[in-house]
């Protein structure tokens, strides 16, 4: 596999559901939850591996599911207000599952216009945590 700057990424499984990703420039944990497709949550940004096995980012019109928990888990704390502006890559909220904190980035820059969850309570998959407007 490569990733956009024609590196190799290497992916190895560590089991429940955990994956070591080396794109040659550093190792990261990422998160795989299977309901159909599989969700690959990396750096506070969701993948989708279709039955088909294409990778796609969620991204472009259904940056939603970027905003979405990846797996069933606990809202540690939201960083952000609504109203508030933010730029891509922002942290949003920290879940914690599995014993591990995911942070849930913004996925572009926009306004936060709903807010869909509150800290201590858990969360499901493909559930919005949060909604932000395309910004300029």
């Amino acid at each position: 596999m490569s990733n956009r700057g024609d590196r190799p990424i290497t992916v190895v499984p560590l089991g429940a559901g955990r994956f070591q990703v080396d794109d040659g420039r550093s190792r990261r944990t990422a998160f795989a939850v299977a309901a159909g497709d599989t969700w690959v949550f990396l750096d506070g940004r969701v993948f989708v591996v279709p039955q088909s096995g294409a990778v796609a980012r969620r991204g472009g019109t259904d940056d939603a599911a970027a905003l979405m928990a990846p797996m069933p888990a606990t809202v540690v704390n939201i960083h952000v207000s609504e109203g508030q502006q933010v730029s891509r890559d922002t942290l949003l909220i920290s879940l914690e599952a599995m014993k591990m904190e995911l942070p849930i980035k913004a996925p572009r820059a926009g306004r936060v216009t709903a807010i869909r969850c509150r800290a201590g309570e858990l969360v499901q998959p493909g559930v919005p945590l949060l909604e932000i407007e395309h910004g300029p």
